[in-house]
C-alpha cells in the first residue's frame, strides 16, 4: 500500500452527505473531507448538524436536499437503517450511492434493497476502527458492493489515500469472519467478567495480577458499548457457530493434554503476525 496522501493528487469529484453527527461521523469526515469536492453534514438536529459541521470544518445540509449529493453514508445503527433509507429513498436521484456502515449487513442489506430505488447504486461499508481513534492510518475497512460498481474503486482510492487498508468482502463472508472477530472476541471477555463477578470481585483486590489488570482495562472499555455487543452477537446469524467453537476450545483447555498446547503453541505463533 502506498503512503499516506499519495494516491489521490487533488479532491475527487464527488459531493458527499453524510447522515449523523456522531462518533463514526466524526470518523468518516475525517477521511473523506479535502478528498471529495464536498462532504455536509445531516442530522435529526439541525442545531447539532451545524455544530458538528463548523467543528469539523464542513458543509452543513438537511435532508430535503438529498437529492443535491452523489454519495450519502448512513451512520445510524444497523436496527434504524431501514427506517432511515424508507424517509430518504424517494429523494435519492437515479445514479447516487447509498452506503452504510452496519457491523452486521445480512438481515440489514435485504431490507435496504427492498426500499432502494433500483437507479440507487449500493455499498455497504464496516470501518474497523472505534469512534474514538486517533490514528486512521493501519487501519482497515471491508467495502461489500451489493448494487452497481461505479464507484467502488472511487472509495477505495480514497480510503487507501487516508492510510486505511481496503480489503472487499460479500455478506456472507464479512459475518461469518465478524461472528469470530466480533462476537466470539467479545464473549470471551464478557464471560470471564461473569465468572469474576459471580465467584466475587473483592478477591481482585488482593489478587489481580498485572496481566489481569490489563483485561479490566479492557473490560471497561466495553462497558461503554454493551449496547452495539449485544445487537451484533444477537444479530450476527453466524454467531452461535462461533460461540460453540470458542466453547470447544475452552473445553480442550481444560481437559488439557499434549496436543491441545502444542496447537496454542501453534495459534500463538502465527496469529500475531497475521494481526499485524
Amino acid at each position: 500500500m502506498r503512503s499516506l496522501g499519495e494516491i489521490l493528487e487533488k479532491p475527487l469529484d464527488l459531493r458527499l452527505a453524510i447522515i449523523g453527527a456522531g462518533g463514526m461521523a466524526r470518523i468518516l469526515t475525517r477521511i473523506f473531507k479535502g478528498r471529495v469536492s464536498e462532504v455536509a453534514i445531516i442530522s435529526r438536529s439541525p442545531e447539532k448538524a451545524r455544530r458538528f459541521s463548523r467543528m469539523m470544518g464542513v458543509s452543513c445540509s438537511a435532508i430535503e436536499s438529498i437529492g443535491e449529493y452523489d454519495a450519502v453514508i448512513l451512520t445510524t445503527p444497523s436496527q434504524h437503517i431501514p427506517e432511515m433509507v424508507g424517509k430518504i429513498s424517494p429523494l435519492l436521484r437515479d445514479g447516487s450511492l447509498l452506503m452504510d456502515i452496519s457491523s452486521v449487513k445480512l438481515g440489514v442489506i435485504e431490507k435496504v434493497l427492498e426500499l432502494l430505488p433500483s437507479g440507487v447504486e449500493y455499498l455497504s461499508i464496516h470501518p474497523l476502527l472505534g469512534p474514538t481513534a486517533r490514528k486512521l492510518a493501519g487501519n482497515r475497512v471491508i467495502l461489500i458492493p451489493i448494487r452497481g460498481s461505479s464507484y467502488v474503486e472511487m472509495i477505495r482510492m480514497i480510503f487507501e489515500d487516508a492510510g486505511l487498508r481496503v480489503a472487499l468482502s460479500s455478506p456472507e463472508e464479512h459475518d461469518e469472519i465478524m461472528a469470530y472477530v466480533q462476537v466470539a472476541h467479545h464473549l470471551s471477555y464478557l464471560a470471564l467478567a461473569l465468572t469474576l463477578h459471580d465467584r466475587g470481585p473483592e478477591l481482585l483486590e488482593s489478587y489481580a495480577t498485572r496481566s489481569l489488570r490489563k483485561t479490566m482495562q479492557m473490560l471497561s472499555m466495553l462497558r461503554g458499548n454493551l449496547r452495539v455487543i449485544r445487537e451484533i452477537a444477537e444479530s450476527n446469524r453466524y454467531a452461535r457457530r462461533a460461540v460453540e467453537d470458542l466453547k470447544r476450545s475452552i473445553d480442550e483447555l481444560a481437559c488439557g493434554g499434549d496436543d491441545v498446547w502444542r496447537r496454542v503453541e501453534e495459534a500463538l505463533r502465527i496469529l500475531p503476525v497475521k494481526a499485524a
